[in-house]
């Protein structure tokens, strides 16, 4: 059986809608795992630890930012 992960805003009404169908579903298992904490890999932490620290870069346009990735 293949799955899927979701995760979504609680406090929004039209998600919980959606939510409350797929519930009904009886072909689709909802587990509630509200107390799952994300850990994010390796990559993931350096590019927060590179934004905490200001190593980032800095485009005013779309042809600004081509010309810092192409050079």
């Amino acid at each position: 059986m293949e799955s899927m992960t979701i995760r979504y805003n609680p406090t929004n009404a039209f998600v919980n809608a959606v939510i409350s169908l797929i519930r009904q579903t009886k072909a689709i298992k909802i587990i509630d795992d509200t107390a799952a904490e994300y850990v994010p890999n390796e990559e993931t932490l350096e590019a927060i630890d590179d934004i905490k620290n200001g190593r980032v870069y800095h485009a005013g346009s779309t042809e600004d930012l081509f010309e810092q990735i192409l050079g």
